[in-house]
């Protein structure tokens, strides 16, 4: 390669990193090793990666409000790394990295043998908690496959709290045991600096409330939800989630009060929330008696988010109560057809749960939730 063409590809590359820093920011890096000399394990490094990055894909693949973390091999880069390291520039390339602020959030996952005992050791860096480093001692008749992925949530679970917590809110939606999840919500928060507002303590403060929920304790919902609108005014979840509240404690006027506000001071730029806002404003006006003003509320919902089976199934449910039966069978059957793809965020009391118009409603499950993916080969 001629001093022309080097000096070509070396500007080129540089010029990439650039792009390079913002296209992967928020990017996790993952390697898992094995340890030399270690015997009994048939399972190769490449297959373990797989089930540790897998792990990572499953808590950043939570639909959320918050960006999610991307996660990649150790050995996948961006295009202008790739061209720096095949004139060997890479140093260079590192350099600049550094001095445009770019530090990617890495992760590593070995496994070895301390005094005849399987022992993995999680360590990497996050921008935002700086080095983690810790021992994972499997636990007995754990089989190893669980172990690594136990070990991969341990990871994640200090270099993104918030997704993390999240995923294990989901992932005992059924069994309600958040005692990882709270636990996990209550460190995080304890880190965070005392100001009087702060979008991360808000989130966090917003799960408890969701938690609360899943407890049938909207008293205690009421005060996280409160929590979280002081902690970040401009988040609309929970004022969304406070509304749905207000629902659930047969204070239907002051959730109709609360979602008119939201909606002319700051109405969501996400339509799901929007639409979110006008399906619980809609229930709100169902437990006023109000009907045609819930019809023409949950008809503005589902014209600003058509695949929402819950808007469709309370708009069903509406028409019911004014004596419309083909048309309720008609919205029902429109729920049922949306529930395949529904799509909402795991921030949101009403991807949960009912929305409770009938007084002293106890809390209830929805019957429209993200759906697992099933495909069949």
């Amino acid at each position: 390669m001629d001093l022309t063409t080097i000096t070509i590809a070396v500007l080129l590359a540089l010029s990439l990193l650039g792009a390079d820093t913002v296209m992967h920011a928020g990017t996790v890096s993952v390697e898992v090793a094995i340890a030399p000399n270690i015997e009994g394990i048939s399972i190769d490094e490449r297959t373990l990666t797989a089930e540790f990055e897998d792990k990572f894909d499953a808590i950043s693949g939570t639909s959320s409000v918050v960006r999610p973390l991307d996660i990649r091999a150790r050995d996948e880069q961006g295009i202008g790394l790739a061209l720096a390291e095949a004139v060997n520039a890479q140093n260079v390339a590192y350099a600049l990295q550094r001095q445009l602020g770019y530090k990617a959030d890495t992760v590593r996952f070995t496994l070895y043998v301390d005094h005849g005992a399987l022992r993995g050791l999680v360590h990497g860096h996050s921008r935002i908690v700086g080095n983690v480093n810790q021992v994972m001692i499997p636990n007995e008749g754990e089989p190893l496959i669980a172990f690594v992925q136990r070990s991969a949530l341990w990871g994640a679970s200090q270099l993104a709290p918030y997704s993390t917590a999240l995923y294990l809110l989901q992932q005992h939606a059924a069994d309600k045991d958040f005692t990882d999840a709270v636990s996990l919500i209550e460190h995080a928060k304890a880190l965070l600096p005392p100001t009087p507002t702060s979008f991360d303590r808000s989130l966090f403060d917003n799960l408890l409330g969701l938690v609360a929920l899943f407890k049938n304790d909207p008293q205690s919902a009421r005060k996280a939800f409160d929590d979280a609108m002081f902690g970040d005014p401009t988040n609309p979840v929970p004022f969304l989630n406070a509304a749905f509240n207000d629902i659930q404690l047969n204070e239907y006027q002051k959730a109709a009060d609360r979602m008119r506000e939201l909606v002319r001071l700051a109405p969501p730029a996400n339509n799901v929330l929007l639409a979110t806002a006008y399906m619980t404003w809609g229930a709100a006006l169902m437990g006023l008696h109000d009907l045609a003003g819930a019809d023409r509320m949950l008809a503005k919902a589902s014209e600003i988010n058509p695949g929402s089976s819950s808007a469709y199934g309370l708009h069903g449910e509406e028409k019911k109560l004014e004596g419309d039966d083909a048309a309720a069978h008609r919205f029902h059957h429109m729920a049922l057809v949306e529930a395949a793809t529904i799509e909402n965020y795991g921030e949101v009391a009403a991807l949960y749960f009912h929305l409770a118009w009938q007084d002293n409603e106890p809390v209830s499950l929805s019957k429209f939730t993200n759906p697992s993916i099933v495909t069949f080969h």
